[in-house]
């Protein structure tokens, strides 16, 4: 496996996992709290009217259709057939989606006219971040939404420390990059801490930038505690992550960070 993000193996995991994309999400307790806390995020975040939105990455389609009731008109960039084919089966007579089965740097998209380009976990597998960057900043019109959730480096390494695997820590905070598997296919990844998804965005030209962590909790508790809080009192949970999202200084914390700018007017 290269230890840079490569489409082949991004799009061969990601082929294995599509079966069982949907059922994870749905019950696995932390990433369907992640989900839902990062939307929160995102539609608050939104165009207040009808509008295109680009989505990079859209898998299964779980954000397209929060986004097609809301009246949006969705182009959905997905490379990988298996997911294509559970999002084409769902989203089955369904209108004001568009699929381009590309990787998002093959993708042609019209420069200049989305209102929001959105890039829920899929930035972390460009092999360049910047120059991907520089492409949705080029594909939303001025005054538009760039908006992008990746892992962090600074959660990861608190986890691998927690599981008392320190040499993996240093390296992964080292190197800034990360490893994702299922059913024995690997990708790399690339981590962020804020500073520095807040810099790629600032250097491909995006304004009044911010960014949250999504996830705080796993940080200090741990995964296991997490899930079994979540159990005890979800409304507790959600409440508590609500407000330390209000924290600018907790973002890298956060098992992921959400950050978001604007395309300058003009």
């Amino acid at each position: 496996m290269s230890t840079t993000p490569n489409a082949p193996e991004t799009v061969a995991l990601y082929d294995a996992f599509a079966a069982d994309y949907d059922r994870r999400f749905d019950s696995e307790p932390l990433r369907r709290i992640y989900e839902q806390l990062s939307w929160e995020r995102v539609a608050a975040l939104l165009p207040p009217g009808p509008d295109g939105i680009v989505d990079v990455g859209c898998g299964t389609g779980r954000t397209v259709e929060r986004l097609l009731p809301l009246g949006h008109a969705v182009t959905g960039i997905e490379p990988s057939g298996a997911m294509q084919d559970v999002l084409t089966a769902k989203l089955a007579g369904r209108t004001g989606f568009t699929l381009l089965p590309q990787t998002m740097e093959a993708a042609e998209i019209e420069p200049g006219r989305a209102g929001a380009v959105l890039a829920m976990g899929s930035l972390q597998y460009a092999p360049d971040p910047d120059a991907m960057m520089r492409r949705f900043v080029e594909w939303v019109r001025p005054g538009g939404l760039v908006c992008v959730m990746v892992d962090s480096s600074v959660a990861l390494t608190f986890e691998l420390l927690r599981l008392k695997r320190p040499d993996e820590a240093v390296l992964r905070l080292e190197e800034q990059r990360g490893v994702f598997a299922y059913a024995g296919r690997r990708s790399a990844l690339h981590l962020f801490d804020a500073d520095q998804i807040r810099g790629v965005m600032a250097r491909a030209g995006l304004i009044r930038i911010d960014a949250c962590g999504i996830l705080m909790s796993v940080s200090a508790l741990g995964r296991g505690p997490c899930e079994e809080a979540i159990r005890d009192d979800e409304a507790a949970f959600l409440a508590t992550e609500r407000r330390l999202q209000t924290f600018p200084a907790l973002a890298n914390a956060g098992k992921h960070i959400l950050a978001w700018g604007y395309r300058p007017e003009g």
